[in-house]
């Protein structure tokens, strides 16, 4: 029975240690295959370009929407019936222009027998002032009889102008849009009757990055384009610079065009084409040879075989080009491809493109 003991427990060591040998040896291959391999003598194959002194006319191309400078609603100035309505959708009309009329029959009675009051008060003020200066009447009723005409004069020149406000007029010039009601319908004082635009003159609003923004002015040119016209481009101004930023830095720019004839609708989407300005004698790059994943833009420069970080200061853009305003100089190699591979001072096998 003792003997079985030992054998037993004999078995149980020499399984514990071959599962520990096992699992050592195990543990040695995972640490060999986590071992960090030392690449920096490895040179990373990329492509590269020397900087060049150039010239550059920067633009930029923003889309828009057209909308009306000038819109505006119709409605009459006291409430009534309408009497007449000579508008419609599509309607021209001029500023100023009567458009319609709200009924004015009982003013217009009011008014007359207001005028008739009038002239029997007239005359009974007269009378009184003759009786006045002859001593017939006292001045109390000389005074009442004054009040009563003045009174009715009053009354007569506001009925009067309750009929002129009657007429329903255009506030601006242009084509009637939408019409709300039409004659032998009441209407309030201020209620909406229709609307008009004015699409002769034409507005784009337009937000410009930080960057951009120094570089434009009022009454700045800029080109307005459409694919609805391809052939055709229109040339704006611009009107209004706004001096304060949205959160993304962005400034809003309102550009104005003239359509005259009328080209374009209101609601029209367009490109709008912003000169940046021009420069000599700056230094150019590929947009491709920046590196994007720190905030501030930098590139790699070799110098002695091997690539290092340089942080640049970039200005204006041209199609696949960009400004470097600070931070390389001229005759500089600067890394054009493979700098996803590359760390600071890696070693570099230059291949042409």
């Amino acid at each position: 029975m003792k003997r079985n003991k030992i054998i037993i427990i004999a078995v149980v060591v020499v399984a514990v240690g071959a599962i520990t040998a096992t699992l050592f040896s195990n543990k040695q291959k995972l640490d060999e295959a986590n071992k960090v391999i030392d690449r920096s003598e490895i040179p990373v194959t990329v492509t590269s370009f020397k900087t060049k002194i150039g010239s550059l006319t920067s633009q930029t191309v923003l889309p828009a929407q057209l909308n009306p400078v000038e819109e505006a609603t119709v409605s009459a100035e006291v409430s009534g019936m309408i009497s007449s309505l000579k508008i419609d959708l599509g309607t021209k009309v001029r500023k100023d222009e009567v458009v319609g009329t709200i009924d004015t029959r009982i003013q217009q009675l009011n008014l007359q027998s207001t005028l008739l009051l009038k002239e029997k008060l007239k005359d009974d003020y007269k009378r009184a002032a003759d009786l006045y200066e002859g001593k017939a009447t006292t001045e109390v009723k000389l005074i009442e009889s004054k009040y009563a005409y003045d009174n009715a004069e009053i009354q007569a020149a506001q009925i009067q102008q309750q009929i002129n406000n009657a007429n329903i007029t255009a506030p601006i010039k242009g084509t009637v849009t939408s019409r709300n009601l039409k004659a032998g319908e009441f209407t309030g004082a201020g209620k909406i009757i229709a609307t008009i635009v004015d699409i002769s003159q034409l507005k784009a609003t337009v937000f410009v990055d930080e960057t951009e923004v120094y570089s434009l002015k009022n009454n700045q040119e800029v080109e307005v384009a459409s694919s609805a016209f391809p052939e055709k481009k229109v040339t704006g101004k611009i009107i209004f610079i706004s001096p304060s930023g949205d959160e993304n830095h962005n400034y809003q720019v309102d550009i104005l065009m003239n359509n005259q004839p009328e080209i374009f609708k209101a609601g029209t989407n367009v490109n709008v084409t912003i000169s940046l300005g021009e420069k000599e004698e700056t230094i150019l790059i590929p947009k491709w040879a920046l590196v994007a994943d720190k905030e501030e833009p930098y590139v790699f420069v070799i110098r002695n075989g091997k690539a290092f970080e340089r942080k640049i200061v970039t200005g204006l853009s041209q199609g696949e080009n960009v400004e470097v305003v600070g931070g390389l100089a001229a005759g500089e190699e600067v890394v054009l491809s493979g700098q996803i591979n590359l760390t600071d001072g890696s070693k570099v096998n230059v291949v042409e493109q």
